[in-house]
C-alpha cells in the first residue's frame, strides 16, 4: 500500500535485515512502482526511502518484467540467445550424440526459467522447437533443411521410441499448471496470499471464474483447471 506508515516500516525492515544478515540493500540498483498513485504521493515516498521511480518494462534476471500480454518482440531476446549459441559452436566437428547432449543440457537449460515464469506465446515456443529441431539434425540452427523424423517423434519418451526431449509449448504448459497446484494446495508464500486475497477473494481455486477482467496470463493459470 502506498501509505507513508506502511511504507516507513518497510524502510525499518529493509534496516533491519542489513544489521542482521550484513547484507546492505543496493538503491543504486532499486526502483520503485507505481499504479493510481498520486503524482504528489509519488514524490514523498521517493523521498522518503530514497529510491527512484521505475517504468516497466524493466529487466530482472535479464527478462522483460510488464503489465500486460507477452508479446513476441518481449521474447526476442530468448530466440536471439538460442540461435546465438546454436551458431557459435563449431557444431559440424560434433557428432549426433553431441550435438543431443548440446541440446538436453544447455540449450534447454536456456528456455526453462523463461517457461516456468511466463505464459509464452505460441509463436516463440514454436520458434524455440524450430531452432532447436535444426541444430540437432544439421548443427545450426538457421539451417532450412526439414528432420528426419517427426519432432513430436523426437519429443516422446525414450521408451515410447524418443529422445526424452521436451518441447517447448508442452514444458510451458507443465510449469504453468505448477503454477496451478502450488495455489491450488495454498503452498505457503506471498503470492499465494496474495493470490487468495486479491484474485481468488478467499475462494477456492478451482471455483475462480474465467471472466474478461481477468488478465491474460491468470486466465491461463486458471485453464489449468481443464476449463475454458
Amino acid at each position: 500500500m502506498a501509505d507513508l506508515p506502511t511504507l516507513s516500516l518497510f524502510k525499518v525492515a529493509l534496516t533491519d535485515f542489513a544489521h542482521v544478515s550484513g547484507l546492505q540493500p543496493n538503491l543504486d540498483k532499486s526502483q520503485i512502482f507505481f499504479e493510481n498513485v498520486s503524482g504528489e504521493a509519488k514524490r514523498t515516498i521517493t523521498r522518503l526511502l530514497n529510491i527512484p521511480e521505475g517504468s516497466l518494462p524493466v529487466k530482472y534476471l535479464g527478462i522483460h518484467l510488464l503489465a500486460s500480454k507477452l508479446s513476441h518482440m518481449d521474447c526476442k531476446v530468448l530466440v536471439d540467445k538460442l540461435m546465438r549459441r546454436t551458431t557459435s559452436w563449431l557444431s559440424n566437428s560434433l557428432s549426433f550424440g553431441g550435438r543431443l547432449q548440446l541440446l538436453a543440457s544447455i540449450l534447454f537449460s536456456n528456455q526453462v526459467f523463461w517457461c516456468s515464469t511466463f505464459v509464452l506465446p505460441v509463436a516463440v515456443t514454436k520458434e524455440c522447437d524450430r531452432i532447436l529441431r535444426r541444430f540437432l539434425w544439421h548443427g545450426v540452427g538457421n539451417s532450412k533443411k526439414g528432420g528426419k523424423v517427426a519432432w513430436s517423434k523426437v519429443c516422446s519418451p525414450k521408451d515410447e521410441g524418443g529422445l526424452g526431449i521436451k518441447d517447448a509449448r508442452s514444458w510451458n504448459r507443465a510449469t504453468i499448471m505448477k503454477i496451478g497446484w502450488d495455489i491450488c494446495r495454498r503452498k505457503v508464500s506471498v503470492w499465494t496470499n496474495w493470490c487468495y486475497a486479491v484474485l481468488l477473494n478467499n475462494k477456492h481455486f478451482r471455483a475462480a471464474p474465467i471472466t474478461e477482467a481477468c488478465s491474460w496470463s491468470w486466465r491461463n493459470i486458471l485453464r489449468t483447471n481443464g476449463r475454458r
